[in-house]
């Protein structure tokens, strides 16, 4: 009798290995392009065929990332997992750290610390009350650093602190190869990341619809509370100035970084997200990858 249970029990249990059964594992990642992961819901758009054996294009660049948006796919890499640092491209990060912690409508009372900053400046005015999301604009289209140092210290009372709260940030996303030492990108500490990393940050920061649309903006006008100050903004991106197609989303550029350039395009219903680091000229290398992709895969 004993026996018969047992075998019972086993020929169960073999059914139960080998008869097909539904999975409810819908959300399992997949590897992509050998590199990258991405959600099997993300990934039902097809990646793009090569359709031309084209030798890859010659760059100056020193780490560079192809990234197609819709399928989870690298479409090009060179030194990809490199550290480097990424000047103004922090500032995607600075605005992320800044939307987890502060509201949009919170007003700024700009602080003697806050002016006079190194680099590209919107002019802010000790004693300018201004709006949060009115120094996010001021940042992320005009890249400015005093928006940037204005809004560290009105969300965690100092660059450092505000530092901290970046790294903090970057280990919810995920990133390994990602340190923050300042809100603008200076060449201060050890502030670096990768391009892996990078395409990390920007899917994050695509998440959101009031980021996502300021970085499509190439000009506008804010001012302060009491229209006391007024400001001009033109983005630095010029591809977004001069290409139909792009729709953000950040440059950077310091004597150590040299030329970073983050585009996202629109291309025949797919968007192709392209980064460029440490670059001689990060427009002209930007255009080149461009033409290559569009050259060697079928979209």
């Amino acid at each position: 009798m004993l026996n018969k249970i047992i075998y019972t029990i086993l020929g169960i249990s073999i059914a139960l290995v080998f008869f097909p059964h539904p999975s409810k594992d819908s959300s399992r990642n997949r590897i992509v392009s050998g590199t990258s992961t991405q959600r099997v819901e993300d990934a039902l758009t097809p990646t793009p065929e090569m359709a031309v054996n084209l030798s890859a294009p010659i760059l100056t660049a020193k780490a560079a990332l192809a990234y197609d948006y819709n399928s989870g796919a690298i479409l090009y890499s060179r030194n990809l997992d490199e550290k480097l640092p990424i000047a103004s491209l922090t500032k995607l990060m600075t605005a992320l750290a800044v939307m987890e912690n502060q509201n949009l409508n919170a007003v700024v009372e700009i602080e003697k610390q806050d002016v006079g900053v190194v680099g590209s400046s919107i002019g802010l005015a000790a004693g300018e009350k201004i709006t949060v999301d009115s120094l996010l604009h001021a940042m992320l289209i005009a890249s400015s650093n005093d928006a940037a140092v204005a809004l560290a210290n009105f969300v965690a009372g100092s660059d450092d602190k505000f530092a901290e709260l970046m790294n903090k940030q970057a280990e919810v996303y995920g990133l390994v190869s990602t340190h923050f030492s300042n809100a603008v990108g200076w060449d201060i500490g050890d502030n670096y990341s990768n391009t892996l990393d990078l395409i990390k940050i920007v899917k994050e920061f695509l998440k959101n619809s009031e980021l996502r649309q300021i970085v499509q903006t190439k000009q506008m006008t804010i001012s302060s509370i009491d229209g006391k100050y007024i400001h001009e903004l033109t983005t630095t991106n010029k591809f977004l100035l001069d290409n139909p197609e792009v729709v953000g989303i950040k440059t950077g550029f310091t004597s150590q970084a040299k030329g970073n350039l983050i585009i996202l395009i629109n291309h025949y219903g797919r968007q192709i997200i392209t980064i460029v680091l440490d670059s001689d000229d990060r427009e002209a290398d930007t255009q080149k990858l461009l033409d290559w992709l569009f050259t060697v895969y079928k979209w």
